[in-house]
């Protein structure tokens, strides 16, 4: 009896450990000052255009990967059409969000209805979000072979929903293969009114900083998404400690209206394969809330604090210019949800403070607030 007791506890604990691990990659990220810090997929496909998953598995995906909201954005091209022809659907392009925005009513999750309007390059792919018909958009957009015409068809629809309108993925290899270009089109289309964010990390060609630098100039929304077609699990290497990618929305409250408002005062950052990208404005209190410091001591020589990272993003830092009177360790590492302690004396080792507080500053080496503009932060303390 005791042999099997012992092998039942192996069992237990072994199963805990397995529901550990499929819990690690809960995306955690702290509020910031005034605002809710809501993590969401502004991209992502089902079986009802090119994906293969059913839409209600998306809903459970994001809620296991900590995701507040998410946006539909199937296919408003040709191919639903295609898929009704053969059979395999009696319902219209909208279909896909209303099964996962029935499913996720009762799960605390936010489904967003979008869709994708797919067209060459130019002016490529945009994301409309926030709409009330993408049979509508498809319609329209699908009157046109003309790849622009197309576009500004499908788009000035969508605007006439009051949609959020974003271009994908500029950086995609297959419409962009020597990097991305912003075309007369897109111009074009800006100044219609037509284009509100930028797509600056997609899950198939990764970040692009010149995507990034273009939103920063032209003061357009950035925002981040999947483009997942197949199971998450098989998209993102969880494994390995890989997170999925995702849209941080400072916003004044959880809802869909709460979220809209955000995207259109410009309220986002980017967070991908351990990065955030953003404005100064937001990465700064983002950090702020994510370094708590858990005690300070000091004595009239040395400075003494423990930080503690309370997300699931490390911070990489290394010594900024301008603090060279005082000596600390360059470059630090403070993992995901972890502590790290830094010691502060003054260059010349040994010797007395004599200011009445220290302040030292880092460069945030995985924050950025342009392409290659690393975020600078510091930190102060008061002494004896």
């Amino acid at each position: 009896m005791k042999k099997i007791l012992i092998a039942l506890s192996a069992l237990v604990a072994l199963s805990l450990g397995a529901a550990a691990q499929v819990m690690t990659h809960q995306i955690k990220v702290p509020d910031i000052e005034g605002y809710l810090t809501l993590k969401g997929d502004m991209h992502t496909h089902t079986v009802f255009s090119d994906g293969n998953v059913w839409p209600t598995t998306r809903v459970d995906e994001a809620i296991l990967d900590g995701l507040d909201f998410f946006v539909i954005t199937d296919h408003l091209d040709g191919r639903h059409q295609k898929l009704a022809n053969k059979g395999l659907f009696n319902c219209d392009r909208d279909e896909s969000y209303r099964l996962a925005a029935a499913y996720a009513k009762s799960r605390d999750i936010l489904v967003i209805h979008g869709g994708e309007i797919t067209r060459g390059m130019p002016p490529g792919h945009f994301n409309v979000s926030f709409v009330d018909s993408d049979t509508k958009i498809g319609e329209e957009e699908d009157k046109f072979e003309d790849h622009f015409e197309g576009m500004v068809a499908g788009l000035k629809e969508a605007r006439k929903q009051g949609a959020f309108m974003v271009w994908n993925h500029p950086h995609w290899s297959r419409q962009a293969p020597n990097g991305p270009v912003w075309y007369d089109e897109h111009s074009r289309i800006l100044d219609m009114g037509l284009m509100h964010g930028l797509e600056v990390f997609n899950q198939f060609d990764g970040f692009s900083k010149e995507v990034f630098h273009w939103a920063m100039q032209k003061n357009l929304t950035i925002v981040s998404g999947t483009d997942a077609h197949k199971l998450m699990e098989l998209w993102i290497d969880y494994g390995n400690g890989e997170l999925r990618p995702c849209t941080l929305v400072f916003a004044k409250e959880k809802s869909e209206a709460g979220i809209r408002e955000a995207l259109d005062n410009h309220r986002t950052a980017v967070l991908a394969q351990h990065k955030v990208y953003g404005r100064e404005e937001f990465l700064k209190p983002l950090l702020d809330a994510i370094l708590q410091v858990k005690s300070v001591k000091n004595t009239d020589k040395k400075l003494t604090i423990v930080v503690h990272n309370c997300s699931c993003v490390p911070v990489i830092l290394s010594k900024a210019s301008g603090f060279e009177d005082l000596g600390y360790t360059r470059d630090i590492v403070i993992g995901a949800d972890s502590d790290y302690t830094i010691e502060v004396t003054n260059a010349e080792y040994g010797t007395k403070f004599t200011k009445s507080s220290i302040t030292f500053g880092y460069e945030v080496k995985n924050f950025f607030t342009d392409a290659d503009v690393n975020l600078k932060y510091s930190f102060t303390a008061a002494l004896k």
